[in-house]
């Protein structure tokens, strides 16, 4: 394995560590994944370090609602000594949780919106870390 390809190995697990953490809402363990100062842009909101993450995770739905990221289509296009970039498009699906036993039913509202994360990343202490991510929708489910 080459060196490069060591790195999208570990940036492929951090994604998918991320999005796990974030579904599951361990906020702790997502931040860890995070330099202190790191910059996330979703949905209008420019958000830096880690008390203002926080503090935006902490106005999500609770556990009435499941939420899940399918991770897809990561493409590493720079690294460099230390640091990289890269794209990686997530699928989203949200519903209430179900009560009982089962699957959580989805609205269509929720079904299958596409984002793509523009992400920089850099190596702290022995492991990759996000340094910015910036959250683009690239389809939404048709309202009409």
């Amino acid at each position: 394995m080459t060196p490069e390809d060591a790195t999208a190995w570990s940036l492929a697990r951090l994604n998918t560590a991320f999005f796990h953490h974030y579904d599951r809402r361990e906020y702790d363990e997502l931040l860890e994944l995070l330099v202190p100062d790191a910059r996330y842009e979703v949905r209008g909101r420019k958000l830096r370090g880690h008390a203002e993450i926080r503090a935006a995770l902490n106005t999500r739905s609770g556990p009435e609602m499941t939420v899940r990221h399918l991770v897809t289509s990561q493409h590493v296009h720079s690294i460099g000594d230390g640091t990289a970039q890269g794209t990686v498009s997530v699928i989203v699906y949200a519903g209430p949780t179900p009560v009982g036993e089962g699957p959580a039913r989805y609205p269509a509202a929720n079904a299958g919106q596409l984002f793509e994360m523009n992400d920089h990343y850099r190596l702290d202490n022995g492991h990759w870390k996000i340094t910015q991510r910036t959250a683009h929708p690239i389809l939404a489910p048709a309202t009409d």
